[in-house]
């Protein structure tokens, strides 16, 4: 009682604490690998930043009504995507543990993970996009048991919105980070079940999502539904000639490492953990631009890929001291979905084999990587043909290629055979599909925190890794009506662009390109400022554009 003599209020109870997550599985061997390295901070985060154009139709302006609606349309959207996918809707329990599970998860609280922003001028906005990436790519995406890995930066410039979407390496990939945009444009051009033009408009909310309080819970029916981890879901086979070859390779004393293709290592950029900050830069290449070189990979039987392999270690031969760098090892990090839909039935799952789970649309962690060697000779031959250029003495052989302004600093020739081998290194690993492949050899090691450790008291292996998104499928998933008014109702993505942190005990350079199908490619390039000299791949960043758009004006 208070002095008035009336009962005051009792004090309120502290809410009672959740029952712990019940575990759903553990974490498969690749699963467990990537954990380690986010818990040992070699790596950080990993974003795909798309920018979808508002319609015309879409009811836009400064008014706070109007983005709120445009903010419950998206969350309302992103909240379809989780409900479908269920790595965005698990926890980890354990991430510094060696062997960390996955857990169910009740509800996901947008406000933790989905931040706004807005600019009001485009071109200020694209002169700090850079910088903001950059920025971004330093802040480790969390692993926590009470919460899903991923998060989203929404920033609203006039009339688009760019949505970053940013994963852990536990749960996704960077295909995920595709199919997580491409599923987001579906459900942004439907009507969320209400079939009128309405509810297109304010984006209705799926009944587990609560637009005002962000709040979206997962159905007790779908908490459990994971799927299963890599090394359940096919076979890698070995043999054991090539099992014992690789672990040794991998795991062999420094010392011996050192003595073995020493040339090939990456000596030039210094294994160091700290300080942990990344480098950035990225450019584009106009759709016309890109057809002409895809042309002419096609031309001389490679990929866009095998020729950035070719034209980064052309620059790297060319600017680095030839006492530094006598030879290269490249990665192309590849996606291992196809590779296991082709497996031998008797390698596959019953999943995969039923069609039970449709491996080109699930969001997971489902990578492998194939290495490439750039030896010493076609080195020696790129740079000396570099100083004959420079000199003038390579006139004639120029001409004979078609001399261009801002032309290669080397002959086509010496770029064309090597890119064409490149992609030859990727078929082999394709053909050999699930056989003496490096995720193979994952069940072999039983503490990956331990391994990681080891590695980083031994020379750095590999100079540049790509990591090749191809295209994003940014139109309509329906066909656009001819109807003037029907179409201006139509969400679209008119690009992206492919950011990841460097992993400090990796590949010293890492090249992300990834396109808009019929729109322009975006080529990104990060590094740890600790390791790799700024001005090396600036230089490199400037070849690449420089070289692309050459070879992008041949008829």
């Amino acid at each position: 009682m208070n002095g008035n003599g009336v009962k005051a209020a009792e004090k309120p109870k502290p809410a009672g604490k959740r029952p712990k997550a019940k575990i759903i599985r553990s974490c498969g061997y690749l699963e467990r690998f990537e954990a380690a390295i986010i818990s040992l901070d070699f790596y950080r985060s990993s974003m795909v930043t798309c920018r979808f154009a508002i319609p015309p139709s879409f009811p836009l302006g400064p008014e706070p009504e109007s983005q709120t609606k445009l903010h419950q349309k998206f969350e309302s959207a992103i909240a379809r995507v989780v409900l479908e996918h269920p790595f965005l809707r698990v926890g980890l329990r354990g991430e510094h543990a060696r062997k960390p599970a996955f857990v169910e998860l009740e509800d996901i609280d947008f406000a933790q993970h989905i931040e706004w922003r807005s600019f009001d001028s485009a071109a200020a906005y694209e002169a700090q996009l850079c910088t903001l990436i950059r920025d971004r790519l330093d802040i480790k995406v969390p692993q926590p048991e009470d919460a899903p890995s991923w998060r989203i930066l929404m920033l609203c410039v006039e009339d688009f919105v760019d949505v970053m979407f940013e994963w852990g390496h536990v749960h996704t990939d960077g295909i995920s980070a595709k199919i997580f945009h491409e599923d987001l444009l579906r459900h942004l051009n439907s009507t969320g079940g209400g079939g009128d033009r309405n509810d297109v408009e304010a984006g209705v909310a799926p009944k587990e999502f609560n637009p005002e309080t962000r709040i979206l819970t997962i159905p007790s029916a779908i908490r459990r539904k994971l799927p299963p981890p890599l090394h359940a879901l096919c076979k890698f086979t070995l043999s054991s000639r090539w099992a014992a070859s690789t672990l040794w390779h991998e795991l062999k004393p420094a010392p011996f490492r050192a003595s073995s293709n020493a040339d090939l290592l990456a000596t030039w950029a210094p294994l160091k953990l700290t300080p942990y900050v990344t480098q950035y830069r990225h450019f584009s290449i106009d759709h016309p631009t890109l057809q002409t070189i895809l042309s002419a990979c096609r031309e001389h039987k490679t990929t866009l890929t095998g020729l950035i392999q070719a034209l980064a270690h052309v620059s790297l031969a060319t600017r680095l001291d030839p006492k530094d760098a006598r030879a290269f090892t490249g990665s192309t990090v590849l996606n291992l979905r196809p590779i296991i839909a082709a497996a031998e039935p008797r390698l596959q799952s019953k999943e995969v084999r039923s069609g039970a789970l449709d491996l080109s649309r699930t969001m997971a962690n489902f990578v492998t990587i194939a290495d490439h060697e750039f030896d010493g000779a076609w080195v020696a031959k790129v740079r000396e043909a570099a100083a004959n250029m420079a000199k003038g003495e390579g006139k004639q052989e120029r001409e004979g290629e078609g001399e261009r302004e801002g032309g290669l600093t080397v002959p086509e020739s010496l770029v064309w055979p090597v890119a064409e081998s490149v992609r030859a290194d990727l078929q082999k690993r394709l053909d050999e599909g699930t056989k003496n492949d490096m995720m193979g050899l994952l069940k072999f090691i039983p503490d990956f925190r331990t391994l990681l450790k080891d590695w980083t008291t031994k020379p750095r292996g590999h100079g540049v890794v790509i990591t090749n998104l191809g295209v994003i499928d940014g139109s309509p998933s329906d066909k656009i009506s001819n109807d003037a008014v029907e179409a201006s109702s139509k969400w679209r993505i008119d690009r992206a662009i492919f950011s990841i942190s460097p992993e400090a005990h990796g590949a010293a350079i890492t090249i992300c390109p990834v396109a808009v199908k019929g729109r322009e490619l975006y080529i990104s390039f990060d590094w740890l400022d600790c390791a790799v000299d700024t001005a090396l791949v600036d230089g490199m960043t400037n070849d690449l554009e420089a070289w692309l758009r050459v070879l992008g004006r041949q008829k």
